[in-house]
């Protein structure tokens, strides 16, 4: 089963926030630990660490600014 990719909720305030960067491309390996993306809020730059191993499927676009929550990739 594929491993959601979702923009974190970071903080108290943040409702959205902006992809900044994508560390891997689509169909590369990941393991658990590794960055594999960037946001940004108002506030601050987050890096997001792989959840689990994989073959990464990113759907999110660098530079679009995303509700918390929403589904920017898979982890298959």
């Amino acid at each position: 089963m594929a491993e959601e990719l979702r923009i974190p909720k970071i903080g108290m305030s943040a409702t959205e926030m902006t992809l900044t960067e994508w560390m891997v491309g689509d169909g590369e390996q990941v393991a658990v630990g590794d960055i594999i993306y960037t946001v940004e809020t108002d506030k601050t730059t987050v890096e997001v660490e792989a959840q689990a191993a994989g073959i990464i499927h990113p759907t999110g676009v660098e530079g679009e600014v995303y509700p918390v929550g929403a589904l920017i990739g898979t982890i298959e």
